[in-house]
């Protein structure tokens, strides 16, 4: 990764980053807990379809585990711009290893039904939603100023690619043992987040002094901060039209390599092995590349390339083609991602940065889930392929929005970096 300093000019930045050693422990135990959540929601995902072989039940499922954000997403920002970060992760840690803990014991004793499933989809989406701001924010408190940008292009790339690597990882486990495993290994990596958390060493976050808004008034400044921002309109914009319309794709997955491409769970893991692929090659380009400017065309660019392969993944029957699209999937979405969370985070202030990550997480996760519902619900219809490919072109209008903005968003990145 390159960081740029007062001079213009452009340095390593990535061995910089991690001599913090704070940051280090933070990474060491933050990717791989990640991975395991995203693997056990694909876990989740297989299991609902060997019961149910049903788009709808998917597309529920994927909605089930993505709408909390929709509804705590500006309470938890609100944690973040009040409390200690660093505790509240150890708070939310340790409520995820109770709750995944207990299904795995479920599942081991054969207990799991469809139902429990949906419960468990809907209580792993709690988590992601209470901690996406937290996490994200954190790194304002992990590494000096010098190298924020660093660590928040760091933190944007781990936090999308984790999305594919996980699913993949958890498609390779099923292949070669069962769901199971996947929930026992993520029970264990929230356990080693946990331990890394409690290394820390940092000073108590300060306390801000209590406003006369109340929890609700200070949320609603947040919203307002970002409606005013003359950066972040256009770009959260551009985020739900991607989220809404490409990210099903990943929630339906499971009956595409099944009922499509008949392959069953080893043809699942191929499928998110070449998504994870993709989002890793993605983000060690745009983490090396380290700079603010020309990120917003990146974005824009990835937007036209994921309704390119939405469009050829769903008019292929060859398996090796649809391997070929879900590369470049991963690809988009890690760029898409990565690229809007980092112009986001850099231009935020410190005290409104939870609040603004909040509402990244709640465009970018929960369009996710409406359009996980919505197309689920379209391919009980119109079969899984249609929706999918209507999305597809759909989300050249998007890609011609963000075309359209690219300059003035660049024109204002320029500005606010003076």
């Amino acid at each position: 990764m390159l960081s740029v300093t007062e001079e213009g000019k452009t340095q390593s930045g990535l061995a910089n980053l991690f001599s913090h050693r704070n940051f280090a422990i933070y990474a060491s135990g933050n990717f791989p807990s990640q991975c395991g959540v995203w693997a056990q929601r694909l876990a989740i995902g297989w299991l609902t379809w060997e019961l149910t072989e049903s788009g709808f039940w998917l597309g529920l499922m994927g909605f089930a585990d993505l709408i909390p954000v929709v509804l705590l997403s500006p309470f938890a920002g609100y944690l973040a711009d009040r409390y200690d970060r660093v505790l509240l992760a150890k708070i939310i840690q340790f409520a995820n290893i109770a709750v995944t803990g207990s299904l795995t014991v479920l599942a081991y004793v054969g207990f799991l039904n469809v139902h429990l499933l949906l419960l468990f989809a809907f209580l792993t989406g709690v988590d992601h939603a209470m901690f996406q701001p937290i996490r994200s924010s954190l790194a304002s408190v992990l590494v000096s100023k010098k190298y924020l940008a660093s660590a928040v292009a760091f933190n944007s790339f781990t936090w999308n690619s984790a999305r594919l690597v996980g699913p993949a990882l958890g498609a390779a486990i099923l292949k070669f043992a069962d769901a199971n495993l996947v929930f026992l290994i993520n029970t264990v990596l929230y356990v080693g987040f946990l331990v890394a958390l409690c290394f820390l060493n940092l000073p108590p976050m300060p306390k801000r002094p209590p406003t006369k808004h109340g929890v609700l008034g200070e949320i609603l400044d947040g919203y307002r901060y970002v409606i005013a921002h003359r950066i972040m309109g256009p770009l959260f914009l551009i985020l739900f039209g991607a989220s809404f319309l490409t990210r099903p794709l990943t929630e339906l997955l499971p009956g595409f390599a099944a009922g499509i491409f008949k392959q069953g769970p080893a043809g699942l893991a191929i499928l998110t092995a070449a998504m994870a692929v993709g989002a890793v090659l993605a983000g060690i380009w745009i983490t090396h590349r380290g700079k603010l400017e020309g990120l917003a065309g990146v974005a824009a660019y990835a937007v036209l390339l994921g309704a390119i392969v939405l469009v050829v993944f769903t008019n292929t029957s060859t398996f090796e083609i649809a391997v070929i699209c879900m590369v470049f999937f991963g690809i988009q979405y890690s760029l898409v991602g990565t690229c809007i969370q980092t112009i986001i985070q850099s231009v935020a202030e410190e005290s409104m940065r939870g609040r603004v990550l909040s509402l990244y997480g709640l465009i970018w996760i929960g369009s996710a889930a409406m359009g996980a519902l919505f197309m689920g619900a379209l391919s009980e219809w119109f079969g899984l392929a249609n929706p999918i490919m209507g999305g597809g072109f759909v989300c050249l209008g998007v890609w011609l929005f963000a075309l359209r903005v690219r300059r003035p968003v660049e024109a204002l990145i320029a500005k606010e970096q003076v």
